[in-house]
């Protein structure tokens, strides 16, 4: 019975309310592991707890949907995906996390600029952890 996105987003939560770190289930054929970003690592790293912004900030946050390592640039180019200052619509690349031999994107929920790159390249990133930090678009009210 393969594992669904609902029963690892579940799990993800029943971790970080317990307070581990990291789980690891095998079954025939199949394997997950989940590496969580929690809280007292956010507050050791001065770019995790920079990220964080203020509490009116009303930035959003891609995250990290799998754990693995944070790759800023696809292995085959030097150009970083996204940097600070740079206009992205909802849906962009903004890293990917390399797990084993495969690569996943890392995607923005919201068009914007992009304020922070807040994962460090080759970083261990779990289900979760902030990866950049974006600030949404304003609206324009018409004019009447």
């Amino acid at each position: 019975m393969p594992i669904e996105l609902t029963d690892i987003e579940r799990l993800a939560q029943i971790l970080e309310r317990s307070g581990v770190d990291a789980i690891e289930i095998e079954e025939s054929g199949q394997s997950l592991k989940l590496v969580m970003d929690t809280g007292a690592r956010m507050a050791a790293s001065p770019m995790l707890a920079a990220a964080a912004g203020p509490a009116a900030d009303h930035s959003v946050i891609a995250k990290a949907d799998v754990a693995g390592h944070f790759l800023a640039a696809h292995p085959w180019r030097d150009k970083p995906f996204v940097a600070p200052g740079q206009r992205i619509e909802a849906g962009a690349i903004v890293g990917l996390v390399k797990i084993g031999l495969l690569y996943a994107p890392v995607i923005a929920p919201a068009a914007g600029t992009v304020d922070a790159v807040i994962a460090e390249t080759g970083a261990m990133v779990g289900y979760g952890t902030p990866i950049a930090r974006i600030r949404p678009l304003g609206k324009i009210s018409p004019i009447s």
